[in-house]
């Protein structure tokens, strides 16, 4: 059967199964949804019971008359093309079913909760003697109508797996920017998770109480994640209160910020945990690509700025041998790049290479290697594409506790699949959970995929280790996930350059160019791919320090300044440096003028109109021209102005040439004066 319109169906399943009546109910019809609210993950001889909490609503203007809440076992499942199917068609005709009548009508927009508790022994359904999955649908009905139906999975293990499947899951800790350069707030997007413990306050709280109940039972469980350093950041910002875009100010008190306050320490909490390995990201997360090969300094500051950021904010060093690229995008020089910083396995999108076929239609392995051009051997690991399918179902979503059992069907479907493969194949599984789950979907999820009986959960970097046969070797996909203008590049770049020397000339305050820095490495960042006027105000904002303080640090060569003798002294009245101590060279250079100092001189500069003054001596009378130049100390020019020195002072050369002019002209007059007198 071919996969592909099956995991598409489940679009529509997730759309008209829970959210509108079934095909049966006529358009005249009350609407109404089911969703569940709990659901044990799965029985066993000593726990037989499925206990589901179903929660029915009418969403229409019509009172639901005699409503009453039908389930229905289906045969177990023997592969996942037919769990799949089940998840689209439902039960048809089922192995067992019961109605269970609801007491009272459901009145518009009304609201009820049922607990429906099925006895796996009972039934007649669930095989006893084998572990199994099977599809669970659940049905409102009134009058003899589908008003609404979903499926789920019921599990049933009979004992412990003989072999488990070693399994890898990794999420990303990370938000889209939303404070400007300036501090404020402008996406309230951030501050509404926050507020509402959505996004990463969910995923963060979910995780760390995963950590911390293995800590209590001194349980070694396996926890791999991404963290972007840029943000950490933000979370900081967002916990020392911030002012929003329209003016009004967040205090530390308030429930954003104490909320980013709490999570960072969870993150700080996680982080203890043995097995649990973190691994941070370039700085603000940019497509590793983009930056290659021309902004390849800005890579290594990324890098840099990024480490630093994580190891002061979660008081520990990132994990450098495993690395998610950003945006999943990756190139031949990128893996050079990961490489080069020791990174040995990437967590890979499921068609990041070619996946082999099985004849048996089981799952493809979860590992493959690549080879960089610079020779070295990297593993990539490799999510289930079914799977993956299922968790990144945004429609699957909207009712969250049955989207984790649904997806921990799918992955028990795996394993039953092949439950005790012959020696010596040792099979594996990853998965990458995204990090916008909605908040009620974490904790059954990373439960139900952390405390499977089938699972032996490994960290990223020992999976390709575990699994039998080995990775074999792949070739890259090599789609572009896109890049920079050329004209975002060069500003960048510019303004890196101007980064760079604002650095060199700036004593204090130190952390000045560090934030310009950070600034810049936000401008980056891989959502202004395709939105670069948002991040040009990154680089306006770097360009308008810079710009400004070396134009403020030009001299005062507005005046003329007259020398009444040859030599003299020029007194140059620097600019402003504003609240900084800045160090920098006064280069003055002349055709016209002697410097007699050499026309160098490195200034500090702490306060305005400070004077440097040049000795110097004219060549000429009249008005000439000195070229003064600021530059850093290791020569970057900053400014260039002409300053005009006028000289009253004679020339001794042109004073004897003139007097020996006169004389001649006075001796030739004399003799035109004798000869007129001699007759």
């Amino acid at each position: 059967m071919n996969r592909r319109p099956v995991l598409a169906a489940l679009v529509v399943l997730a759309t008209v199964g829970t959210a509108v009546p079934a095909q049966a109910q006529d358009e005249l019809d009350p609407a109404a949804t089911i969703r569940l609210v709990s659901q044990t993950p799965w029985t066993t001889p000593k726990d037989p019971v499925i206990r589901l909490r179903v929660r029915v609503a009418n969403q229409s203007d019509t009172t639901i008359e005699i409503p009453e809440l039908r389930w229905g076992l289906g045969d177990m499942i023997g592969a996942r093309d037919e769990y799949e199917q089940a998840l689209v068609e439902g039960v048809p005709v089922p192995a067992a079913a019961d109605t269970q009548f609801i007491e009272v009508p459901l009145e518009p927009e009304m609201v009820h909760d049922i607990l429906v508790p099925i006895d796996t022994r009972l039934v007649g359904a669930i095989q006893l003697d084998e572990s199994g999955v099977y599809p669970l649908q659940l049905e409102l009905r009134s009058e003899g109508i589908s008003l609404a139906a979903v499926t789920t999975a019921a599990i049933h293990f009979i004992q412990r797996p003989e072999k488990q499947v070693r399994f890898s899951w990794w999420t990303e800790i990370d938000t889209p920017v939303a404070f400007a350069p300036d501090g404020r707030l402008l996406d309230p997007r951030f501050e509404e998770t926050l507020a509402t413990g959505d996004g990463i306050v969910a995923q963060v709280t979910a995780i760390a109480e995963i950590v911390a109940n293995a800590r209590l039972s001194g349980e070694e469980l396996p926890i791999d994640l991404v963290v972007s350093p840029a943000a950490l950041d933000q979370l900081e910002q967002a916990a020392d209160g911030y002012r929003r875009s329209d003016g009004t100010n967040v205090p530390t008190t308030a429930t954003p910020a104490l909320a980013a306050a709490e999570t960072l320490e969870r993150l700080r909490e996680i982080a203890e945990g043995s097995h649990v390995r973190l691994y941070a990201t370039p700085f603000a997360s940019p497509r590793i690509p983009s930056l290659l090969p021309s902004l390849q300094p800005h890579l290594t500051e990324q890098w840099e700025l990024g480490d630093e950021t994580f190891e002061r904010l979660l008081d520990e060093a990132p994990n450098q041998g495993v690395m998610r690229p950003p945006g999943l995008s990756m190139d031949e020089a990128s893996l050079d790049a990961l490489a080069d910083r020791g990174v040995t396995t990437i967590l890979a999108a499921p068609d990041s290479v070619a996946r082999p076929t099985d004849p048996l239609n089981l799952a493809p392995p979860p590992a493959a290697t690549i080879s960089t051009a610079s020779g070295s051997q990297m593993d990539l690991l490799l999510p289930d594409p079914s799977t993956q399918s299922l968790v990144n179902d945004r429609d699957l979503w909207v009712d969250p506790v049955r989207a984790a059992q649904v997806i921990f069907g799918e992955v028990a479907t795996i394993w039953r699949e092949l439950p005790v493969p012959p020696k010596p194949i040792q099979r594996g599984l990853a998965l990458e959970l995204p990090r916008d789950l909605p908040a009620a979907m974490w904790k059954p999820l990373i439960r139900r995929l952390t405390r499977a009986p089938f699972l032996e959960p490994v960290n990223a970097q020992d999976l390709p280790d575990d699994i039998n046969p080995p990775p074999e070797p792949a070739v890259l996909d090599g789609r572009s996930r896109g890049s920079f203008s050329s004209d975002y590049e060069a500003d960048l770049t510019s303004a890196g350059d101007a980064v760079d020397a604002f650095a060199s000339i700036v004593q204090e305050p130190l952390d000045e160019a560090q934030r310009l820095r950070r600034a810049l490495l936000y401008a980056e960042a891989a959502q202004y791919i395709g939105n670069e006027a948002s991040g040009r105000l990154w680089i306006d904002a770097v360009t308008d320090v810079t710009g400004r303080t070396f134009a403020d640090l030009a001299p005062d060569t507005s005046r003329v300044l007259t020398f009444t003798s040859r030599t003299g002294r020029i007194p140059l009245q620097m600019g402003d440096p504003g609240n900084r101590v800045i160090r920098v060279v006064v280069v003055l250079r002349s055709t016209r003028v002697d410097l007699l100092d050499g026309g160098i001189r490195p200034v500090e500069l702490d306060q305005d109109n400070q004077v440097v003054t040049f000795d110097a001596e004219v060549k000429a009378a009249g008005r000439s021209p000195i070229e003064v130049v600021i530059r850093t100390p290791d020569g970057v020019q900053l400014s260039k102005s002409v300053l005009v020195v006028s000289s009253t002072a004679l020339n001794p050369i042109a004073l004897i040439i003139t007097i020996g002019a006169g004389l001649v002209l006075v001796g030739l007059w004399s003799r035109r004066l004798f000869r007129r007198r001699s007759p």
